[in-house]
């Protein structure tokens, strides 16, 4: 039986998986026109390099790492040229996880010295360029896998978010609406303020697009800033905050539902109804019924009402129904929500 040496055995995929990070490596310092001063640290930095081609985990590890030490504006500042010209050729070639590992390198929990805070924001905004932006975005769709780059535009944050709301408001976006609020979403994960500070904008179309892209975010933290604007004049932007509020809290999208059974649009009712029939909650049946003998829907709405109830199954739907044929409810819309209860009964079975 073979006798496995721990200080012998090697994981040769491992090593060459390392081998090939380190050519990447190599690979960044050889494209940068170093002059004489940066001689010395390049030959010492590539010395200890291997000659093949690889990846950039390990390279943006070593970047961080001279980040870190580095106290000199004039190296700092060839840092920064090193680090634009990487993240700008990796989105050229359409390697947007490569390009995410750079981005996150310098603006992720960042390591240089504060005095160079400046320094970082001016190459920041200068890679920030609208010809980058449309190739990203362009690529990006056309390739049809914009997940790939979730890294990069989260890490990218408020300037790409500056270029896709310009999109939204210019007469020639590059891409489709669609697209575009999904891409705004997938930025706004790294910090959802940048989404949310857009909420002030004048005009409605900006709005609804960006309280869709809060939705598609994710961050529970927008949910106040959407409340803000749960009462927006336009009803197609409340559509999109009850929307976004039910992707935000599935569990708790009932008692949003059923409040906005009451709005006075009916664009957001039919929202609201949708939201209600897609909840898996037992509590959306005894909450509709408490609508319904409430009276405070109009007669459209409740057939609509009751079939979400006799869609469901269970003793507590049949006793929901027969409740509502027999209960003397108030009004004009009392007999229209009996006469749908009982046609809804005749035609339940557990």
């Amino acid at each position: 039986m073979a006798v496995s040496n721990s200080s012998a055995d090697v994981d040769t995929a491992g090593v060459s998986w390392h081998h090939e990070q380190l050519q990447r490596v190599r690979a960044v310092f050889d494209s940068v026109d170093a002059n004489a001063a940066d001689a010395e640290l390049r030959a010492k930095v590539l010395a200890q390099l291997p000659d093949a081609f690889g990846g950039s985990v390990l390279g943006t590890r070593l970047f961080r790492d001279l980040l870190r030490v580095e106290h000199r504006s004039s190296r700092f500042l060839r840092l920064l040229r090193i680090w634009s010209g990487k993240v700008a050729a990796e989105v050229w070639a359409g390697d947007y996880q490569a390009a995410g590992l750079w981005m996150r390198a310098l603006t992720e929990a960042p390591v240089f010295p504060e005095e160079f805070s400046q320094l970082v924001a001016e190459a920041k905004r200068d890679l920030s360029r609208d010809s980058l932006f449309e190739e990203l975005v362009t690529g990006l769709v056309a390739g049809e896998s914009p997940e790939s780059a979730d890294l990069l535009l989260a890490s990218w944050g408020e300037p790409l978010i500056e270029y896709l709301v310009s999109q939204i408001t210019g007469d020639e976006p590059v891409v489709n609406r669609r697209s575009i609020i999904q891409l705004l979403g997938m930025a706004g994960r790294g910090d959802v303020r940048h989404l949310t500070a857009r909420l002030a904008d004048p005009r409605w179309f900006v709005v609804r697009s960006v309280v869709t892209a809060i939705g598609k975010a994710g961050r529970v933290s927008a949910l106040p800033a959407l409340e803000a604007v749960a009462k927006y004049d336009d009803d197609r932007v409340r559509v999109e905050v009850l929307r976004a509020v039910g992707a935000l809290t599935p569990d708790e999208v009932t008692s949003g539902a059923l409040d906005a059974l009451g709005d006075p649009s009916s664009k957001v009712r039919h929202a609201a109804i949708s939201l209600l029939r897609a909840s898996a909650s037992d509590s959306v049946v005894t909450g509709v019924v408490e609508v319904l003998e409430a009276g405070i829907v109009s007669t459209k709405d409740v057939v609509r009402l009751v079939e979400i109830i006799a869609e469901r199954r269970g003793p507590h739907v049949r006793e929901a129904l027969e409740r509502l044929t027999v209960r003397k409810l108030s009004g004009g819309v009392s007999r229209s929500v009996r006469s749908a209860a009982r046609d809804a009964l005749a035609g339940w079975s557990e």
